[in-house]
């Protein structure tokens, strides 16, 4: 029974992964997940047709001829999902028995280090930063247009200070959009995989399951050397904003892992303990983000599911 409700719940992983993109991505969601599915789809031999046929489509939806209001984020999106899409690729067919995250955690990598390389050779950092800090801009002013269009003259204090709470976490995000795109990108990339596997061989397994997240233990000391560069030097300019790219990023990633061991110590959730879990995320989501770090950082150190598992053979032995 449990192995049928374990199918039955699969879905939820690259549904999971895909709200992870709306929430984290900077740019659109579908051309993050759409190009390595395309890449994947029209490149690796052995698919079905219906996936070369789901490619050829979302080709021809994603990259339409660029009319003249193209601004260079239409450009420099795709352009990054190519990067991304191509690495992991690259890694599949390099390294097929690595796993999908570490895969991914590679491909970003790899994405991220070429594209900096492109950037500093024509001189386009400071273009990309402006177009991105544009874009958060125009999105949290208009939603507040659209919070001050439903209010009445009763809410006004209240709408402009939710405003000001936009604008400030537009220039957060701004800030920290390539930890944010890194992480959306990561997501993507499962998402794609997932999508191939299940147009090309109809299984829905492409995923593994939360509770077994993890990834190799030595990247602590990246977590370990953004926070040292944050302390350091701040975390708005120079090698501090570096820094703190790369402890969010890291952050992200332990804190998904410390959902995982969670999942895993307690033998998975009930739909009730996911409706209460959603509701401290929605309600408190400090408290939670904090304490899921924790827990994956301590995984980290003391493999803290292996220990669990030993505990419960202790027990019934």
């Amino acid at each position: 029974m449990e192995e049928v409700r374990g199918r039955e719940r699969r879905w939820l992983r690259p549904l999971g992964l895909f709200l992870l993109v709306l929430a984290l991505g900077i740019g659109h969601p579908f051309i993050l997940v759409g190009v390595p599915f395309i890449l994947l789809a029209l490149v690796v031999p052995g698919g079905r047709l219906r996936s070369l046929i789901l490619g050829l489509a979302l080709l021809i939806l994603l990259f339409p001829l660029p009319g003249p209001s193209a601004e260079g984020l239409w450009f420099a999106e795709r352009g990054w999902a190519i990067l991304a899409g191509g690495w992991f690729l690259a890694l599949g067919w390099a390294l097929p028995h690595r796993s999908v995250l570490e895969r991914g955690l590679m491909a970003v990598a790899g994405a991220l280090g070429s594209a900096g390389l492109i950037l500093l050779g024509v001189g386009g950092t400071a273009r990309i930063q402006t177009l991105v800090e544009e874009r958060l801009r125009a999105g949290a002013e208009a939603t507040g247009a659209l919070l001050g269009a439903f209010s009445d003259g009763g809410e006004g204090e209240m709408v402009g200070a939710l405003v000001q709470t936009m604008e400030r976490t537009a220039e957060i995000q701004a800030d920290l959009f390539p930890a944010l795109l890194g992480l959306a990108t990561l997501a993507a990339l499962g998402t794609a995989w997932w999508l191939y596997i299940r147009a090309s061989t109809g299984s829905d397994a492409g995923l593994g399951p939360l509770a077994r997240f993890r990834f190799p233990d030595p990247l602590i000391w990246l977590l370990i050397v953004g926070l040292t560069l944050v302390l350091a030097f701040g975390w708005e300019q120079g090698w501090g904003r570096a820094g703190a790219n790369l402890a969010v990023f890291m952050g992200g990633l332990y804190t998904f892992r410390g959902v995982g061991v969670a999942l895993a110590l307690s033998g998975g959730l009930s739909w009730p303990a996911w409706l209460i879990l959603v509701g401290v995320a929605l309600l408190a989501p400090p408290i939670l983000i904090t304490g899921a770090l924790i827990i994956g950082v301590g995984d980290s150190w003391f493999d803290l599911r292996a220990r669990g598992a030993a505990g419960e053979t202790t027990g019934s032995g």
